[in-house]
Formats: structure tokens, sequence, C-alpha cells
């Protein structure tokens, strides 16, 4: 069992022109445990690019042991907003890495409370319009399969995502500023759903926040308009709206190519509870 005192000997080694030496230190690596990422931390002036390149199947093969071993953190959790924010951080933590320490509650929180300061008498359309009008936040029409689009943070710092990781971050803004928006499970493309004057609305978020009213659906669903007004009154949990990102996730790594991902992520899903 090697320390952290060895790991910048051994990582100036990875990249060394003899292949039995790089086999022989990838496997001492491979052997550290989930807290090479953070031990790695201190040592990060010696780690170029091509050094972090080596090392990023070692890293992400930690990953998914670390994210195994606290995926089960929000299952009890009763707070549905709250199960929402800790599945997404894990997630988050697996592809951006476990020791970053950007938070999406904190970059959720300055939108809720830039909205509040703009419109304090604003309802939930007023909030849609902020976040995917005024705020620019759209949906990834252009690299609609990268992974990263799964990501809650990702679309927070980059300003795009999948239909329901943009419905996430309304949710979850809604939820700071004492709105209900919840998820709706529309086949194909998330939506959100919110209720205006006793009126069902939903929230088209990865279009701009566009308004579907009631009337909308006869026109978009025709002969299976019951069926469809039965998803829209459904009211969905946490779990479900947490295992439709996993199966998200799971088809993007699947389409890059990256199989052990896609692997790692049907176990989480299957593991997923409902409730």
């Amino acid at each position: 069992m090697i320390d952290q005192s060895q790991l910048p000997y051994l990582v100036n080694l990875i990249d060394d022109e003899t292949d039995e030496v790089r086999k022989e230190i990838l496997k001492v690596l491979s052997s550290y445990g989930t807290s090479l990422e953070r031990d790695l931390q201190e040592y990060s002036i010696i780690l170029d690019k091509d050094k972090k390149s080596i090392l990023q199947p070692i890293l992400e093969a930690n990953r998914r042991e670390w994210l195994t071993q606290n995926w089960d953190s929000w299952f009890y959790i009763h707070d549905e907003i709250k199960k929402l924010e800790m599945a997404s951080d894990l997630i988050a933590k697996f592809q951006y890495g476990i020791t970053d320490h950007l938070s999406a509650a904190k970059i959720i929180d300055n939108l809720a409370e830039e909205f509040r300061l703009k419109a304090p008498y604003g309802d939930e359309i007023d909030l849609a319009n902020f976040l995917f009008q005024e705020k620019g936040i759209i949906g990834a029409h252009q690299d609609y399969d990268n992974p990263l689009n799964s990501n809650l943070l990702y679309a927070l710092t980059e300003n795009k995502g999948l239909p329901i990781t943009l419905c996430l971050i309304y949710i979850l803004t809604g939820a700071r500023l004492g709105m209900n928006i919840e998820g709706c499970n529309f086949p194909g493309h998330f939506l959100s759903k919110t209720y205006i004057d006793n009126e069902t609305v939903l929230v088209d978020c990865f279009n701009g926040g566009k308004i579907i009213y009631r009337e909308d659906l006869i026109e978009m669903a025709e002969d299976s308009y019951p069926a469809v007004l039965e998803i829209v009154d459904a009211t969905i949990s946490a779990g479900v709206i947490i295992r439709r990102i996993l199966n998200n996730i799971v088809n993007a790594y699947k389409t890059v190519g990256n199989q052990a991902n896609a692997d790692f992520f049907t176990v989480l899903l299957n593991r997923t509870p409902v409730n």
C-alpha cells in the first residue's frame, strides 16, 4: 500500500518511455483507492494535460466506486426537493470530479435572489421567462447526446441542457421562491408543470419556457388526448425524475462510446427506487 508522499514520484513516471514502467505505475495507482483524486490535488502542478489523460480511466473507475458507495444517501430523505438536489450533486461530482467545490445549489440560490429582487410579485410564468429568455438558459440542440447535458451543474454554468435538466433548474429555483412547480413525465420530452389561477399549465423549458395550456394539448394530442391528460394530471416523485435522468445518461454514454459508464449507470438505474 502506497501513501500520498509517493505520488509525485509515481505521477512523474506515468508517461515513461518504457512500456513496462508505465504499466506498473498505472497498476500501483489503480490500487491507491478512491482518495487518489483528492490526494493528487496537492501535486496538480506536475499534472500536465497528457498525464491527466493517462490518469482519467483510473479516476473514472474510482468515481464509479465512490458513487456506488454514496448513491443510496438520498433514498431516505423525505423532502422531494432535497432528494433532487442531492442526487443531482452526486451525478455532478462523478462527472466533474469528487473534489470539485462548485455548488449548483449556490448558483440556484443566486438565481432565485436575482429574480426576487427583479420581480418581487412575479409568478411562475414570470420565472420561466426570466430563466429561459432573459438569462438565456437554452435547450442543448447542437450536442444533445453529450452526457454532461444531464448534469445540473453543467446546465447552470453553460446555460444549456436536456429538457429534464432545465426543468430541474426551474423546479429548484421556484422552490426557493415558494412556488409550486413540478415535473411532468411527458413521453419523449420532459416538461414542467405549475398552476395559475387553479389551471394546470405546462412549461417547455427546453424551448424557451414556452407555455402550454390544457386547450393546447387537445390540438397537440388529438386522439391520444385522454392518455396525455392522465400523464399531465399525475404527480410524479423525485425518484421518477432521477430515474429518467439516469436513463438519459445511460443512452448518452452509449452514444459517445463509453460502455463502462453506460453499464455503471444502468446498475444505478436498476437500484434507484421510484418513490
